[in-house]
């Protein structure tokens, strides 16, 4: 996320979306006129929608408040247990090291996230909430196009797009949610504390 995002930034990272939008709407078009394409061609296809669909959301979310388009009922972590429990049995911590070896592995790039203040709880949360905003949505676009390739009998776009979806756009998603599920404890923790 820019902090602070300028009016150029903001012009720049939508316009960017809008790019990807268009871009994927004529390939989307395109695959009317394409029969039989080689597994090949199918993993190139699955590549470039999860790549484009998802930019979409992560250049929106950079400069615009995108986790305001769900209601705040929807972050709330209601069974943290239960998420816990997917997280771990889903291997999510092996996504999370992924990441911190990755895209994540410079300390000033994690302070951004979360500055590992008790002020800087609230930003993270938002974070959380505009992370897993840009994923979800892509998440569930790129799931239907699942079921358009399916009808085409792409099968191998089939299999590729949904691989590629789950770790990049359902691991996010529970990784987000994981972290608000130890927000919610350590915020509990913290209201005790000032009661005392």
């Amino acid at each position: 996320m820019v902090q602070n995002p300028t009016i150029i930034q903001r012009i720049l990272f939508v316009g960017m979306s809008i790019f990807l939008i268009l871009q994927s709407y004529w390939i989307f078009m395109g695959l009317e006129f394409v029969d039989n394409p080689s597994w090949i061609t199918q993993l190139i296809f699955a590549l470039v929608f999860n790549l484009f669909i998802t930019g979409v959301f992560a250049f929106a979310g950079f400069v615009l408040p995108t986790e305001k388009l769900m209601p705040s009922k929807y972050y709330e972590i209601k069974d943290a247990k239960k998420i816990n429990f997917w997280f771990k049995k889903l291997k999510g911590e092996w996504f999370r090291n992924f990441l911190l070896k990755t895209v994540w592995r410079k300390k000033t790039a994690q302070k951004k996230f979360f500055d590992g203040t008790i002020s800087g709880i609230n930003n993270f949360e938002v974070q959380t909430q505009k992370s897993e905003f840009g994923h979800l949505i892509p998440f569930v676009i790129i799931s239907l196009l699942c079921v358009y390739f399916a009808m085409r009998g792409f099968w191998w776009a089939v299999f590729f797009t949904t691989l590629v979806n789950v770790i990049f756009n359902f691991y996010p998603i529970l990784l987000q949610r994981h972290h608000r599920g130890r927000l919610a404890r350590l915020k509990k923790i913290l209201i005790l504390k000032k009661k005392k």
